[in-house]
């Protein structure tokens, strides 16, 4: 397939931008597809129109504000075929602010849309529309979107975004008959506006907010005897359900859409095959449960050969990476798969872990192993891409970042530290547009990180040697995860993932340890590095590299997405105060 070029990309947006509302008309009744598209011998222009609005719902039968697209939860999957175009026209129907990152694309060609604010856009004003606009030429797989200003992804803007192989080119395409899309996430019973001034102050000691619940596919059961706080309105809710026909053979699209809670997955008395993670073919390997941190996507097959009756579908939540307080949470969360035949009956299906009923005296409780286990990646050692690659070599740039959490000396706040520098960007001034000035100097505090040499092997050594576990994401790039561990990374001594190492965009950095990437410079963008735990990114836990700066300048910055810079930010704002919702107008 002829990649696309950059004029032909200038005058395809040229033309979708004077016939938008010819487009509005002739896609308004297929906004939404309810199968995926079917392939064509060219690529297609897939158009899909988002209305994003606040209101209130219950997605565990807790009622509360949250910001949805469409009136969705999770928003609308967006699934298309490699080598399409995407196009997604954004209105932004509230009062505050938004924007959109399409995590797991690299953005090639169109850094722009990368959707950071600070970084490569400013955020869509209230009350007006923005159009993002992007190939699919370069990237395959499970990938999924959601806002990427003022935490809003928390309060309910996520979805699913699936980018297929074409038949010809799916190495999977006769190991299963069907496709499933899981999408995990934790949930909290107040909005963030609430939660963030709990956890930007010093009496929070930088314990960031528990989940009160998780969800499967945007559902699940709570016990409303456990309400926090009690006034909320509560319901029992519903678990999801898959349906499954025996004996046939089922990929299932797991995404990791959550704030901050790793999970172990799992379907009692089935095995995983692990295919794909990140967008990533792998050489298949089967796993009893998978764990999966925030950010993370994998695919894995699963076949229906198990008796004809319903089994609990688990997605245990590792506590023991969360802080430890007080909570109303049950960190087991279900939903139900259904074989075709068995009927509506709740499984009696039993998972690995069953604690013994009755403890002697003195005997501590036994406790749940997933706790644990889901706070850590699959072993390396055991992921290798079916496609191979070498490892990158030899290393041309590298960075040293020392991951840290101290008090900010000036609000005694806790914040997150990469080498001494909390991040504090200016979300109407963003760092691609200060490219444009060759002789820029940027602030400190934007951690920005240059790098000028095309072709450049950059390697990046994640030293967390004195805290907990943290899944990383870099944006404009699939990286080689080069090493992973506990302690302290030596160059030359430490073991490293040499042979056919996997490749990825989001990559666990173990409590107490540590984890090596690199990737090749060859897409100018202004890229960020964060801890995908939204609270971190909220403290300051990330960084940004400004990736071959005279290229970059030498593209421009199209005029619409510069427009989104005039407004600049509404009256009042202050940044970190998350979604604040207006109080319900009194019944007339």
């Amino acid at each position: 397939m002829k990649p696309r070029n950059n004029n032909d990309t200038r005058r395809t947006r040229k033309r979708m931008s004077c016939a938008w509302l010819l487009l509005f008309l002739v896609n308004l009744m297929t906004l939404v597809h309810a199968a995926p598209p079917a392939f064509t011998s060219t690529p297609r222009n897939r158009i899909f129109f988002w209305k994003v609005t606040t209101t209130t719902f219950a997605p565990d039968g807790v009622t509360r504000p949250v910001i949805l697209v469409n009136d969705k939860f999770p928003g609308p999957k967006i699934e298309v075929n490699r080598g399409d175009y995407v196009t997604v026209v954004v209105e932004n129907a509230m009062d505050v602010p938004t924007s959109f990152h399409w995590h797991g694309l690299t953005m090639r060609g169109d850094p722009w849309y990368d959707g950071v604010p600070g970084m490569n856009q400013c955020p869509i004003p209230p009350g007006t529309n923005f159009t993002y606009a992007f190939g699919t030429d370069n990237v395959v797989g499970t990938h999924w979107w959601h806002a990427h200003f003022e935490n809003q992804y928390i309060d309910g803007l996520i979805g699913a975004l699936i980018i297929r192989d074409p038949p010809e080119t799916n190495p999977f395409l006769n190991a299963y008959d069907e496709e499933r899309t899981v999408i995990l996430s934790d949930w909290y019973h107040q909005p963030t506006g609430a939660l963030l001034t709990q956890y930007l102050s010093p009496e929070s000691h930088g314990q960031e907010p528990v989940p009160n619940n998780g969800l499967i596919n945007g559902k699940h059961t709570f016990n409303c005897a456990n309400i926090q706080p009690s006034d909320l309105p509560c319901t029992k809710g519903e678990r999801t359900v898959i349906h499954f026909v025996p004996n046939r053979r089922y990929r299932l699209r797991i995404i990791n859409a959550g704030a901050a809670a790793p999970y172990l997955f799992s379907i009692d008395n089935h095995t995983l095959q692990v295919i794909e993670a990140d967008g990533t073919d792998l050489n298949p390997i089967t796993v009893d449960s998978l764990p999966i941190n925030t950010g993370q996507r994998y695919s894995v097959i699963v076949t229906a050969n198990q008796d004809v009756q319903n089994y609990w579908m688990r997605a245990e939540m590792g506590i023991d990476c969360l802080p430890k307080t007080s909570t109303n949470l049950d960190p087991i969360i279900l939903g139900e798969i259904r074989y075709q035949g068995a009927g509506t009956a709740e499984p009696t299906s039993v998972g690995r872990f069953n604690p013994p009923p009755n403890l002697g005296e003195g005997q501590e409780p036994v406790v749940n192993p997933a706790f644990s286990e889901a706070c850590q990646d699959l072993d390396l050692n055991n992921l290798h891409p079916l496609k191979p690659e070498p490892i990158l070599e030899p290393i041309t740039n590298s960075f040293l970042v020392r991951i840290s959490f101290k008090k900010n000396a000036t609000d005694n706040i806790v914040r997150g530290y990469m080498n001494d520098i909390t991040y504090s960007g200016n979300a109407w001034n963003p760092t691609i547009n200060q490219n444009l000035d060759p002789g820029v100097v940027y602030e400190v505090n934007q951690h920005v990180m240059k790098i000028e040499r095309r072709g450049a092997v950059v390697q990046i050594i994640l030293d967390n040697s004195l805290g907990g576990e943290h899944p990383f994401h870099l944006h404009g790039h699939t990286f080689q995860v080069i090493a992973q561990g506990v302690g302290f990374y030596e160059e030359g001594k430490t073991p490293i993932n040499a042979i056919n190492p996997l490749r990825r965009d989001t990559a666990t950095v173990p409590k107490n340890g540590f984890t090596v990437i690199r990737f090749r410079a060859d897409n100018p963008g202004v890229w960020s590095l964060h801890c995908h735990i939204e609270w971190h990114v909220t403290t300051g836990l990330v960084m940004q590299f400004v990736e071959l700066p005279d290229e970059l300048r030498a593209m421009g910055i199209p005029k619409h997405v510069n427009k989104l810079c005039e407004a600049g930010p509404p009256l009042g704002f202050k940044a970190h105060t998350g979604f604040v919702p207006k109080p319900l107008a009194p019944p007339s």
